[in-house]
C-alpha cells in the first residue's frame, strides 16, 4: 500500500490536471445545454451548477500550477479562497434552486444561514490565525469546505433526488442519471470535503488528508477527482432528457403542422367542392336561361314573324293586278323576304341557345341536325359517327356533349384550316364519350403536354375543361402538328332516369 501511496503522490498533477477538467467539461457541456432554449423548468438551476463546475475546475487547476497553500503573499491565498467559496455557494444555489422547483419554501432562509456561517466562521478563522499564514490557509479551506462544500453538495444531491422522482414516469434513463449523479454528490462530500488539508481548525487537525492517506492508500484528491468525474459523467447523461423534450417539441410541431395542413387541405376541398357547386348551379342557370330566352323568342318573336308572313301574303292577295298595284306588291314582296332572314336568323339564335331537336330528340339527332348546319356554314365537312345503340342520356350529360360539339366545331372553324371534322359518339355501360376529330394543322405538342396552360391559353377551352370537370369526366387533346387534333371527353353515367323536356318551343 505504501508503494501505491508513493504512486499517486508522484502523479498529484496529474490527478489536480483530471479532477479540474472533469469540472470544467461539465461545467461547460451543462451550460451549452441549459442555455439553449427549453420549457423545462430544469434548465435554469443547471447554469449554476454550470458555472460551479467551470470555477471549482479553474480552482484545482490553480493548485495545480501554484502552490498557494505554501505562498506567502495574501493575495493569491485569497484568491484561491474566494475562488473556491464562490464555486460552493454556485453548488449550493444549484441545490436550492432545484428544491424549489419542488416547491420547497425555506431557500431564501438557507442561502441567508450559509453565507451567515461561511462569513462568521471565516471572520473568527481570520481572528485567530489571521497572523500565522500557515496555519491560517488551511483552516480558512477547511472552515470553506465545512460550512460550504459539504451542505451544497447534500443540498444539490437532495434536489437532483426529488427532480428524478418527478421524472420517472416520463424520462426514466434521465431520471436514473439524475439520482446516481445525486448519490456521487454525496460521495463527493462525504468523505471528499471532511478530510480536508492539515490544520489547526478542529477536526482537520486529525481528521484530515494524511489520516485518509494512511488509512486507504490513496490520496483524497483522487477520490473527489473520481466522484467529480462521476459527477460529471451522470450529469451528462442526465441532458439527454433536453434531447428529448426537443424530440418530443419536434414531434409535437410536426403534429401540429400536420393537422394545420390536414384543415387547410379540409378547407381548401371545402371551398373547391363549394366553389364546384356554384359553378355547376351557374352552369345549369345558364342552361335554363337559354331554354327560357330560346322558348320566349320561338313563341313570341318566332309567332310574330309567322303572323307577320301571313298579315302580308294576305295584304297581297287583295291587290289586284294591275300595273299601278306592281310597285306595291314588288316592296310586299320585298317584306316577305325581310321576313323569311329574320325567321330563319331567330331560328339560328334559338338552334344556339337551345335546339329544339336536343330536348325533344335527344343528342343524337341534336348533333345529326347541328352537324348538317355547320357543313353548310363552314368550309369544311363534319360528319357524325355513331358507336353502339342509339338511346337517350341524362339531360346534363347530353347538353354537356352538346355544347362541348359547339365549342370544339367553333373552335375547328376558327384555328385548324380543315375540310373535315368527325363527330364520334361511343356509349358504354358507364360512360359515354365524344370524339371529336378534325384534319387540320395541329397544335405543337410540347403545347399540348403542358397541360394547364394549354387548357387555359384561350382558344375556347376553359369552358369545355369546367363543363366536364363538373360532371366528373375527362377531357384530353392529342394533336400532331400538320396532321390534325383529336378532342375527346368522357363522362359517367350514373342515372338515366332524369326527365327530358318535351319542348323547348313549337
Amino acid at each position: 500500500m505504501a508503494t501505491l501511496s508513493a504512486f499517486f503522490l508522484r502523479c498529484l498533477d496529474v490527478i489536480y490536471l483530471l479532477y479540474g477538467l472533469a469540472l470544467f467539461t461539465m461545467g461547460v457541456v451543462v451550460w451549452l445545454e441549459a442555455s439553449r432554449p427549453t420549457s423545462l423548468p430544469l434548465a435554469r438551476p443547471l447554469q449554476f451548477l454550470a458555472l460551479f463546475g467551470v470555477l471549482h475546475g479553474f480552482h484545482e487547476w490553480g493548485e495545480w500550477f501554484i502552490p498557494i497553500h505554501q505562498a506567502s503573499h495574501p493575495i493569491p491565498l485569497l484568491a484561491d479562497l474566494t475562488l473556491l467559496a464562490l464555486a460552493f455557494f454556485l453548488l449550493a444555489e444549484f441545490g436550492l434552486r432545484l428544491l424549489s422547483l419542488d416547491g420547497w419554501p425555506s431557500a431564501r432562509e438557507a442561502r441567508l444561514t450559509l453565507g451567515l456561517l461561511f462569513l462568521v466562521g471565516e471572520g473568527m478563522v481570520a481572528a485567530r490565525w489571521g497572523g500565522e499564514p500557515n496555519n491560517w490557509v488551511p483552516a480558512a479551506d477547511a472552515w470553506a469546505r465545512y460550512s460550504l462544500a459539504i451542505p451544497a453538495a447534500l443540498l444539490a444531491a437532495v434536489g437532483l433526488c426529488r427532480q428524478s422522482r418527478c421524472l420517472s414516469c416520463t424520462a426514466r434513463g434521465p431520471a436514473a442519471d439524475l439520482r446516481w449523479a445525486g448519490l456521487t454528490l454525496v460521495l463527493y462530500a462525504i468523505p471528499g470535503q471532511v478530510f480536508v488539508a492539515t490544520g489547526p481548525l478542529p477536526p482537520s487537525n486529525w481528521l484530515n488528508d494524511i489520516f485518509f492517506l494512511r488509512t486507504f492508500g490513496i490520496p483524497i484528491q483522487l477520490w473527489r477527482a473520481i466522484m467529480a468525474g462521476l459527477v460529471a459523467l451522470f450529469t451528462v447523461r442526465a441532458l439527454r432528457l433536453f434531447e428529448e423534450e426537443r424530440a418530443r417539441q419536434l414531434e409535437e410541431l410536426a403534429r401540429a403542422r400536420l393537422e394545420a395542413q390536414q384543415r387547410l387541405s379540409e378547407e381548401a376541398a371545402q371551398q373547391e367542392a363549394l366553389r364546384q357547386e356554384f359553378t355547376r348551379r351557374l352552369v345549369w342557370a345558364q342552361e335554363e336561361e337559354r331554354r327560357y330566352i330560346a322558348r320566349e323568342l320561338h313563341d313570341e318573336i318566332g309567332q310574330a314573324c309567322t303572323a307577320l308572313r301571313w298579315e302580308l301574303a294576305a295584304l297581297e292577295q287583295t291587290l289586284p293586278e294591275e300595273p299601278p298595284h306592281r310597285e306595291i306588291r314588288a316592296r310586299i314582296q320585298h317584306l316577305h323576304e325581310i321576313t323569311d332572314r329574320a325567321m330563319e336568323n331567330l331560328y339560328r339564335m334559338v338552334n344556339r341557345l337551345r335546339p329544339a331537336a336536343l330536348d325533344r330528340l335527344g343528342l343524337i339527332p341534336a348533333l345529326i341536325t347541328y352537324a348538317d348546319e355547320c357543313s353548310a356554314r363552314y368550309p369544311f365537312v363534319v360528319e357524325v359517327e355513331i358507336q353502339g345503340p342509339r338511346r337517350r342520356f341524362p339531360e346534363r350529360v347530353e347538353t354537356v356533349l352538346y355544347r362541348v360539339a359547339q365549342e370544339a366545331i367553333t373552335n375547328v372553324a376558327r384555328h385548324a384550316r380543315a375540310t373535315r371534322v368527325r363527330l364520334t359518339l361511343a356509349a358504354q355501360d358507364h360512360q359515354v364519350c365524344l370524339t371529336v376529330a378534325d384534319n387540320g394543322v395541329g397544335i405543337d405538342p410540347e403545347t399540348v403536354q403542358q397541360t394547364d396552360d394549354f387548357w387555359k391559353g384561350g382558344r375556347g377551352l376553359t369552358g369545355i375543361r369546367e363543363r366536364v370537370q363538373l360532371m366528373g369526366g375527362r377531357a384530353e387533346i392529342c394533336s400532331t402538328p400538320g396532321a390534325g387534333t383529336v378532342l375527346t371527353v368522357c363522362l359517367p353515367l350514373e342515372e338515366e332516369s332524369d326527365e327530358h323536356p318535351s319542348s323547348a318551343g313549337g
